[in-house]
This record gives structure tokens, sequence and C-alpha cells, in this order.
């Protein structure tokens, strides 16, 4: 691997971050649903959704699960060389500015503003036109 610098691992590590929020939100949702609809209602059951200590379990599991999953990243030798070189790539972006982001924005709402009375007035035309057409042919 060639050198690269902090700010491709500090992205990278940021990149990995979001997949964990990502995957423990997938499988605490996953466990409460299965808790809802297939584990026994039965409130004794720690896997019962009634159960007051379920939270603690999704969130033990969600975690777990989490873990095992960044674990498997952090291993897998072609996908962290991937992500560090994408970090790397974004360690070299020339990011614009506050100004030149508000400024560039602002154009492409103006743009959208007159794009959408333009594409209104043209939609009014063409419906007068059929309806003339319509009602002429009738």
């Amino acid at each position: 691997m060639n050198e690269v610098s902090q700010v491709a691992y500090r992205y990278a590590a940021l990149f990995y971050g979001i997949i964990a929020a990502y995957f423990w939100y997938i499988f605490y949702s996953l466990w409460a649903f299965l808790g809802k609809n297939y584990f026994p209602q039965d409130v004794s059951s720690v896997l019962s959704i009634q159960n007051s200590n379920f939270h603690i379990v999704n969130i033990a599991v969600a975690t777990a699960l989490t873990i095992a999953v960044v674990a498997g990243l952090f291993i897998h030798k072609k996908l962290k060389e991937f992500i560090v070189d994408a970090g790397d790539e974004l360690s070299r972006v020339a990011w614009p500015t506050f100004k030149e982001a508000q400024k560039t924005t602002a154009i492409v709402i103006g743009l959208v503003i007159v794009s959408s009375i333009v594409l209104f007035f043209a939609d009014t035309v063409f419906l007068r036109i059929i309806n003339l057409i319509m009602n002429t042919a009738a």
C-alpha cells in the first residue's frame, strides 16, 4: 500500500463509523421486529417484547452483531485497502468554501424556480391547445 495521509485514515474511520451505525440500526430494528412478530410473547421470556429487559437484550444483540460485522470489515484486506484509498482520494478533493457553496446553492434554487415556472406555463398552453382541439373535434 502506498503512502497515505493521516486525513485518509480519518475518512476511513468515519466511513467505518457510518457503516457501524447503519448496521447497528438494521440489527436493532430486525431484532425488535423478530421480538414483536416471531418470538414467544410470554412475559417471562427474555426474548419477549413485553419483558422489561427486552430493550437491553436488543441493544446487546445489535451491538454484538455490529462489532462482528465491523471486525469482519477490518479483517478483509482488500476492502480495508479500498476504504483507506477512498479516504486518501477524499483528502485530495478541493472542497468548496462556505461562500461558494451558498452561491451555487442559490443558483440551483433559482434555476429550479425559473424552470418550474416555464414548465407550468408550457403545460398550461399545451393543455389549452389540447382542450381547444378536443372541443372543436367534438
